[in-house]
């Protein structure tokens, strides 16, 4: 398990300080990108009660994190069916004798020595 460590972050001008494995500076990050979404958030609705903020910024997040699962699967799919599709060429081709056995051939025959 990773070290814990005492961090320090600043969040729609709250400071908070938790525990976390992360690395500070990634959790500086994760911290700054909650607090953009919040201000973005504050700045579109007019709203200055930060938990109605916060309760909008988390449905932002988990929208985004929801939106990019789904993209990673569709393209996990045709990732997956690509890779059948090659495999299936490549199966064929072996089945055919594939290029190299017939350049095999060629040599072994005696067509591809110039003779």
């Amino acid at each position: 398990m990773a070290d814990r460590r005492k961090v320090t972050i600043r969040v729609y001008n709250k400071e908070f300080s938790i525990v976390s494995s992360e690395e500070p500076e990634v959790t500086a990050q994760y911290a700054a990108y909650i607090d953009q979404v919040m201000r973005d958030i504050g700045a579109k609705t007019g709203s200055t009660e930060e938990g109605r903020v916060a309760l909008l910024a988390l449905l932002q997040i988990t929208h985004e994190l929801f939106a990019l699962r789904k993209k990673m699967a569709a393209d996990s799919e045709l990732f997956d069916k690509r890779v059948e599709k090659l495999v299936r060429e490549m199966d064929a081709a072996m089945e055919l004798g594939g290029v190299q056995t017939d350049i095999i051939s060629r040599l072994t025959s005696g067509e591809g020595s110039g003779e």
